[in-house]
């Protein structure tokens, strides 16, 4: 098995499973819900996103998860492969510019640090999603 087609299987798990786990927040699940969402230094959620907003969320991420198993080469009889790997840049942009963040509350380049959400996104959070940026591009970059 290629490196490439690692990246793949990788990234279409990670997709996969935060689509999942967005859909059962979308349906009301409450497990997994700490820190998840950032905060002000008071502790105020900065972002109160409902069950539209959540699902759009899921169905992206469900989305990416698709266009990256189209790098495969399972979807050329249905979808040019460079239509494929223009998303697949466009992915790979996106978590990129959402490790960076908004300058604020989210991201590397955060101001507001001493939340619990701040330090789930400086270990967790942020660091997936420069992987994920990163992956992306090398399996776009590859094909």
């Amino acid at each position: 098995m290629n490196a490439m087609i690692v990246l793949i299987i990788i990234n279409t798990i990670i997709f996969t499973c935060l689509s999942v786990l967005h859909f059962y927040w979308a349906f009301g699940g409450k497990s997994f819900r700490g820190a998840v969402l950032p905060t002000n230094k008071e502790g105020k959620k900065t972002l109160n996103p409902g069950m539209v907003a959540t699902l759009i969320v899921a169905v992206g991420l469900a989305a990416c998860a698709l266009i990256t198993v189209g790098n495969s080469g399972a979807f050329d009889k249905l979808i040019p492969a460079k239509l494929i790997h223009y998303a697949t840049y466009c992915i790979s942009v996106i978590f990129f510019l959402r490790a960076m963040g908004d300058f604020k509350y989210v991201g590397y380049f955060k101001r507001v640090k001493g939340t619990a959400f701040a330090r789930q996104d400086t270990r967790i959070y942020s660091p997936l999603c420069l992987i994920i940026s990163m992956s992306s591009f090398v399996i776009a970059f590859s094909n």
